[in-house]
């Protein structure tokens, strides 16, 4: 088995910084293409106020920024010696905060222009991430066991629903 890419996590899936950086790709030439060249989608923005659109695309990258940070830190601000299952911070919330914070991304964008052509590669995305996630999912059940299953029960896999119990699993695997 291809050891991790950063130490002290699990495997993840192959080839994903390729796969998320042709997706930002993918999605901003097909946003900036629909949006400002051959506007597609233009007659949509007439339908919902500038104000809605821009409080839509404010909050949805706000909240995507902050998850992401707060991910990120939980993943790999900290100096780590040991091996843990990380369940406070934002992955007390929802059990794949980086990739949310992306989708969040793109889809505030989405709303920002009213570019109905950019949701096709956002569902796409959404599904491909999901796919993703459950890959590295395994990995975690294999190398964490009964305390990643409980972590699934208690943590939604995408849509963070209320506040969390404060708990924190301190798993390791040293």
């Amino acid at each position: 088995m291809k050891e991790p890419k950063h130490p002290g996590m699990g495997k993840e899936f192959p080839r994903t910084d390729l796969i998320l950086s042709l997706s930002a790709v993918l999605f901003f030439l097909i946003w900036i293409l629909d949006s400002f060249i051959l506007r597609l989608s233009g007659r949509f923005t007439d339908f919902v106020p500038d104000i809605v659109r821009i409080a839509l695309f404010g909050g949805l990258e706000i909240s995507a920024i902050i998850l992401g940070l707060h991910s990120h830190e939980s993943l790999f601000g900290k100096k780590k010696v040991d091996f843990n299952l990380i369940t406070d911070g934002a992955f007390a919330y929802v059990r794949h905060p980086l990739y949310l914070s992306i989708l969040l991304t793109y889809l505030g964008f989405v709303f920002g222009s009213m570019s109905l052509v950019s949701l096709i590669p956002w569902i796409c995305y959404v599904i491909l991430f999901d796919k993703m996630a459950t890959y590295e999912e395994k990995n975690l059940v294999r190398i964490f066991g009964d305390a990643y299953i409980e972590y699934q029960k208690k943590v939604p896999k995408w849509f963070p629903r209320g506040r969390p119990k404060k708990q924190r699993t301190n798993v390791n695997m040293s």
